[in-house]
């Protein structure tokens, strides 16, 4: 059994579309499909099957696909223990919201370099909550920060913020919340369609949008909402700013007090470095002024 075979596995899995995921590995369609017929003829039965037109996991896809994340995981953190043994400079990588790496992340690392300055860290920001669960899960990245989102029992996290999941339009197009409903028939409403978190709390409510466009990017969402006539489902946390001066307009709230929580894989935790990282790091109103 080869690692690449597990990884392309794994990322179809993920992607849940094969363009999608050779896209992202850099493989040729033919090369992914090749690989998936090896781990098959491997284990001597399918590991998909198809379901009105879907590829759907078979009972040995789904055994497999548990097996492959540890296992990776497992060859993830090896590899990066070696790399230390050799003395290369180890490294840190994290990720989230823009807001949330320039309010949470950056002022952060600047005092853990300090401390530990031969680690490098990679700060990477990601469109969505739901992508930046997403990268932690499949080793993209080893930190993130996330809104309300469910948990894997493999994740440790922390408590840094609250934030509300709210309708929003621009204070221009939609500046009384009071006409909620007028500005729901009048304007289309941008919503993450594909993010279950989202779609949950919206149903809880008990909302009718009777124009919604898919955008999976919430820093398209904030964009759009400014620039154009469209309201948005967001989390304040990428508005608080926008709310505060008056250019966004809270029309009703879905979920309020979320928590908003870095994340990492448990296991991640038995390096040191690592557990500083987790267990030292504070929200900007706990932060000591820089000096």
């Amino acid at each position: 059994m080869e690692i690449r075979h597990l990884q392309t596995f794994q990322i179809v899995v993920e992607e849940q579309n094969l363009i999608q995921a050779a896209m992202r590995l850099n493989y040729s369609q033919p090369t992914m499909t090749k690989h998936l017929q090896l781990l098959e003829e491997e284990f001597g039965q399918p590991l998909f099957e198809k379901v009105d037109n879907r590829r759907r996991l078979t009972k040995a896809g789904e055994y497999l696909y548990e097996h492959a994340k540890s296992i990776l995981n497992e060859i993830f953190i090896l590899q990066r223990g070696m790399d230390e043994l050799r003395g290369e400079r180890q490294m840190i990588r994290v990720c989230g919201l823009d807001e949330y790496c320039d309010r949470f992340f950056l002022p952060f690392i600047r005092g853990f370099q300090k401390k530990y300055p031969d680690v490098l860290v990679d700060v990477q920001a990601i469109n969505s909550s739901d992508d930046s669960l997403k990268a932690v899960v499949l080793n993209e990245a080893d930190f993130a920060i996330v809104a309300g989102r469910p948990l894997t029992a493999d994740l440790s996290s922390r408590i840094i913020d609250h934030a509300d999941l709210v309708l929003v339009g621009s204070s221009k197009v939609a500046g009384d919340p009071s006409k909620a409903d007028e500005y729901l028939a009048k304007y289309p409403v941008l919503v993450d369609h594909n993010a279950p978190f989202i779609k949950f709390e919206i149903l809880k409510k008990g909302t009718n949008f009777t124009n919604t466009i898919q955008c999976n990017s919430d820093e398209s969402i904030k964009n759009a909402v400014l620039h154009h006539e469209y309201l948005g489902i967001l989390g304040t946390g990428r508005i608080k700013e926008e709310i505060r001066s008056g250019a966004i307009t809270v029309l009703e709230t879905y979920a309020a007090n979320n928590a908003v929580k870095l994340i990492v894989s448990s296991k991640k935790l038995a390096n040191p470095v690592f557990q500083e990282f987790f267990t030292g790091f504070v929200g900007p109103e706990s932060r000591p002024p820089a000096e």
